[in-house]
């Protein structure tokens, strides 16, 4: 790269500050950097103007770029385009035609904007007199390209001013308003694009009670603009199918009232198993209705169905599901696998390769995310069914908070090198309702994880998304998987240091924080806790005495719970 050209920059209050920009296209990235430069005026000019532009005083021009921006080669050339994925950026100061510049390049949407807030939360310093930006030479390219969350639509609260919230459960009634879904979507969207986490599975995408296919489109729209993927959660011959719930052709329920005979047959309630938690045995109502996935008229009408979301919605990908709820038992089914656990990976070779076919004919850039099941990462014999499924989709592997220490140990880059299929990812439960961690610090644990990621040729990791970040310690949580995801040489200290102290009121004040969220429930230690707690966040202002507060409410919540006596 060119050596660095331009000094740091003062800018007065009235400066004039010249963006270039695809006003459609990059809309979220403006909005982003009009919100950091605090109120200054900005103008936006089309990049393929600006070699034309007059020689007026200008403070500072931001050049706004992507790999398709059409560009004087005398800026093009400038870019590192060769080294940014889709999610990687740059941001470089420089000069031209006299003026100080900053380019600020994405490989694709998402890393614009991720440069943005770079920018904005990392660089940019408000003073007396003005705001003050350092000359900038920073390449970021993500050390795992896939960082997921994964929701339930019906216990994903990010609006808290609703009714109907809950907090567990995986066939559950939508109890919000309508609205609710967008309310806590939106806002869930919001963070993840400020934080680097590139995708959204959802279970109940589509639901009629939480507005179907419009709302789940303008979610989609949504999100593509923030450079969010969303991998609406689809349950192929289980969990209501590709429609969740709803009178439409493509919900499962639909589907089996008018062909019963295509039905799954079950020896056993409807139920599943995790090592945190006691056997859930569900109801038996139509969120439990299951196809059998040995009659071909099943896999035609599930192929047909996922075509149709591929095409209907601005997807980024798709959670493929065969249901972990029971296998079908019929002849057909016993004939062609012996299976005693609550799902099946030679059901998923059945039926995969011909379903993943259908989302490619209609959009060749989708993530298809498939659903390897838990706690069985290690165990290549039971994997070796997903050796007939195709090599572009990206395989998913669940741990439970008791496999972890095992995983951590074992999973090593030879291990990797030999599952299945060249594209893997690990899910865990951990710090979500399923390991009784859903309000839990887990941070530690996910930083460890994702660096166990980077160091055995994982290519990435998805967490449970469902809290909103109101809550610190999720809050916390999730930063810390965010961070340690993107940044291959982030340490701890480092985290704490420029990450949390930020939000805390400094390095020592964030130790105590992390430590106090342990303080074990015992009436004596609570009681300290809070005292520190009020100590520390009566010193703070703004959002970190926020954060404080709620600290001190989880305290006094844990206090008020212990029994009397």
């Amino acid at each position: 790269m060119i050596p660095l050209a331009a000094p740091s920059l003062h800018l007065p209050s009235r400066a004039r500050i010249l963006v270039a920009a695809d006003a459609d296209r990059q809309a979220h990235a403006i909005r982003q950097l009009r919100r950091y430069l605090a109120g200054r005026t900005l103008e936006l000019v089309k990049p393929s103007e600006i070699a034309a532009l007059s020689l007026e005083q200008v403070n500072w021009l931001v050049v706004l770029v992507e790999p398709t921006t059409p560009l004087p080669d005398t800026l093009a050339g400038r870019i590192p385009w060769a080294s940014l994925t889709e999610d990687g950026f740059a941001l470089r100061s420089d000069t031209w035609r006299g003026w100080p510049l900053l380019v600020v390049a994405g490989g694709g949407r998402p890393g614009l904007i991720y440069a943005v807030h770079e920018l904005g939360m990392r660089h940019l310093k408000e003073r007396d007199d003005g705001l003050e930006v350092p000359a900038l030479d920073i390449l970021c390219v993500p050390a795992l390209p896939y960082r997921l969350f994964w929701t339930w639509d019906h216990s994903t609260n990010w609006y808290l001013e609703q009714v109907g919230i809950q907090e567990i459960g995986a066939l559950n009634y939508y109890s919000k308003p309508r609205e609710g879904f967008l309310e806590d979507y939106c806002r869930l969207v919001d963070f993840m694009s400020m934080h680097r986490i590139n995708g959204v599975t959802i279970y109940g995408f589509l639901r009629d009670n939480h507005g179907g296919v419009e709302a789940a489109q303008a979610l989609c729209r949504y999100a593509a603009e923030r450079g969010v993927r969303i991998l609406p959660g689809v349950g192929i011959n289980a969990y209501g199918g590709i429609y969740w719930e709803g009178d439409h052709p493509y919900n499962l329920t639909h589907w089996l009232r008018r062909h019963p005979e295509l039905r799954a047959v079950f020896d056993k309630p409807p139920a599943f198993h995790l090592p945190e938690l006691p056997e859930l045995w569900f109801p038996e109502t139509h969120y439990t209705d299951a196809a059998c996935p040995s009659k071909p008229e099943n896999a035609r009408y599930h192929e047909e169905a996922i075509q149709w979301l591929a095409e209907t919605f601005e997807i980024g990908g798709i959670n493929f599901e065969t249901g972990d709820y029971g296998v079908c038992a019929c002849p057909e089914c016993r004939a062609r696998r012996d299976a005693d656990a609550t799902w099946s990976h030679r059901d998923m070779a059945l039926l995969y390769p011909r379903l993943f076919a259908a989302a490619r004919r209609a959009r060749n850039d989708l993530w298809l995310v498939c659903e390897a099941y838990w706690d069985n990462i290690l165990d290549l014999d039971r994997l070796a069914p997903l050796a007939a499924l195709p090599e572009d989709a990206i395989y998913q592997f669940c741990i439970n908070r008791s496999y972890w220490p095992k995983v951590k140990a074992q999973l090593t880059r030879e291990h990797v090198a030999r599952l299945p299929r060249p594209r893997n990812i690990l899910r865990t439960h951990m710090g979500s309702q399923w390991n009784h961690e859903r309000y839990e610090l887990v941070a530690d644990r996910f930083a460890e994880m994702m660096q166990l990621m980077v160091r055995s040729g994982m290519q990435g990791a998805t967490i449970f998304g469902e809290v909103s970040a109101f809550s610190t310690v999720n809050e916390i949580n999730y930063l810390a998987f965010a961070r340690f995801g993107y940044s291959a040489d982030l340490t701890w200290e480092r985290f704490i240091a420029e990450d949390l102290a930020p939000l805390l009121g400094g390095v020592a004040e964030a130790e105590r924080y992390l430590a106090l969220l342990r303080v074990p429930s015992e009436r004596r230690a609570l009681q300290q806790a809070l005292g520190e707690a009020r100590t520390i966040g009566n010193a703070q202002s703004g959002e970190a005495y926020r954060r404080w507060v709620w600290l001190q409410n989880r305290l006094f919540q844990k206090l008020a719970m212990l029994p009397d006596g």
